[in-house]
């Protein structure tokens, strides 16, 4: 465990989440959801839209991997965080 997931877990920003694993494929199909909107968006040329869709895809996803393992964000840079040993 690396420093900065450490201190994560110190501050609360991520916390440990039993029920997680039970909402994995719930998080999955959000994100594919919310993929499909950002490329039907992006067809429409409504880019700004398209853009906020594909990053709550990519957020579900993350979510999805860190609930896997048992953990839940409070915070968008503890998520990134808990995602680098993925990367």
């Amino acid at each position: 465990m690396n420093q900065e997931f450490r201190q994560c877990l110190e501050t609360k920003k991520i916390i440990p989440f039993a029920r997680g694993k039970n909402l994995v494929k719930k998080e999955l199909s959000v994100a594919r959801s919310d993929l499909s909107d950002a490329k039907a968006g992006y067809e429409n040329e409504r880019y700004k839209w398209s853009t906020i869709q594909a990053y709550y895809a990519m957020f579900h996803a993350a979510r999805a991997l860190i609930y896997s393992q048992g953990y839940r964000e409070k915070s968008h840079y503890c998520l990134a965080v808990a995602l680098r040993p993925y990367l």
